[in-house]
């Protein structure tokens, strides 16, 4: 049974890389708390057509800010399937890993990479539908 072997700083930058991830988010996530309030405040006493705008920058900004990450997903994981295809084995020799992974050859690594191309192609879906309703949000309220 073949192995292929963790990256040891690999795994030690991508756990500093997540909790600085976990941490701006967290901040940014109170910061949108903190706006979400002084606008509700500020357009307590505003007309609805101001209010129809401001909702519509919010929907279009919510549906590109999960659309962007839905197409770098589909796009890493295609580009991982086509490496595993062509090398005929999973995970691909250039491929970083957390852990020890055993190594899967011929048919197995195919298949494998034939559903990472799926999940790849149903994140890239997603991305278009999320980036159509936007672009519909912003005409059909504008």
């Amino acid at each position: 049974m073949e192995i292929h072997r963790a990256d040891r700083s690999y795994r030690n930058r991508s756990a500093l890389l997540l909790a600085v991830v976990v941490v701006l988010c967290a901040a940014l996530l109170w910061q949108l708390q903190v706006w979400l309030g002084s606008l509700s405040t500020a357009l307590a006493g505003s007309d609805a057509v101001t209010l129809a705008r401001w909702l519509r920058i919010l929907f279009v900004a919510l549906g590109i800010g999960l659309a962007v990450p839905a197409a770098a997903l589909g796009v890493s994981l295609r580009r991982l399937a086509h490496s595993s295809r062509i090398e005929g084995r999973f995970p691909p020799r250039a491929l970083k890993t957390w852990r020890d992974v055993r190594v899967l050859r011929d048919r197995p690594a195919l298949e494998w990479a034939r559903r990472v191309e799926i999940a790849a192609n149903v994140a890239l879906l997603l991305s278009a539908v999320l980036f159509a309703w936007s672009a519909w949000a912003w005409w059909r309220f504008s």
